[in-house]
């Protein structure tokens, strides 16, 4: 905003004071909104459902942040068994602790009897879904992390055939149904791109 003021000078040889004008020439500029920031233990959020604003319980939309707690050092997988082993640190080790894991989209059966701080073992209920893929092991307070050294297991997809495979219209519209194992049982869960081995390359969408 502008600011105005005075200067004032004494002039020793008379005692004399003299004040003159300084004008209106000062500016001071606004603090920019990214500086201004206030602590917060509960921050508040805007929550909104399917986009419609959402009312929270007592007017409070907060949330705490929480450190996760152990830590995934690596697995195994046996595709023949559809058995997942998860080796760690500080896992989580009894019933009301551990909500769920899944690996390759696929809820897996947890195996209590050789559940400890360092290890679970589990079933795939499914076949799982073909990409590359890490475990997720969820507890009361969130996703256990995985350590960044581990890497994915590639689940391959196999497909056995694919009708009609004849008499296909040349402009499209055909639907096609591709059977096969290891395939995406959720689309919206899952990136699939299909392409035809021709010069066009013909893409048939999902």
């Amino acid at each position: 905003m502008p600011y105005g003021g005075h200067a004032s000078t004494y002039n020793e040889s008379d005692s004399t004071t003299h004040t003159n004008e300084t004008g209106t020439n000062l500016f001071y500029e606004p603090i920019p909104f990214e500086f201004i920031r206030t602590f917060e233990e509960l921050p508040q959020l805007i929550v909104t459902v399917n986009d419609v604003p959402a009312v929270c319980h007592n007017m409070t939309c907060d949330f705490t942040y929480i450190e996760p707690v152990g830590m995934i050092d690596s697995f195994t997988y046996d595709h023949s068994t559809r058995i997942l082993v998860l080796t760690g640190t500080d896992l989580p080790n009894v019933t009301e602790n551990i909500t769920h894991v899944h690996f390759a989209h696929t809820h897996c059966t947890i195996d209590w009897d050789t559940v400890d701080n360092s290890t679970l073992t589990c079933t795939l209920d499914e076949d799982p879904t073909c990409g590359d893929h890490l475990p997720i092991l969820t507890s009361h307070i969130g996703i256990i992390p995985v350590d960044d050294t581990v890497s994915a297991e590639t689940i391959i997809c196999v497909l056995t055939s694919v009708y009609p495979s004849s008499s296909l219209n040349l402009l499209g519209g055909d639907n096609l149904t591709f059977s096969g194992s290891m395939l995406p049982k959720v689309l919206s869960t899952s990136a699939v791109s299909i392409k035809f081995d021709d010069a066009d390359q013909t893409i048939c969408v999902p």
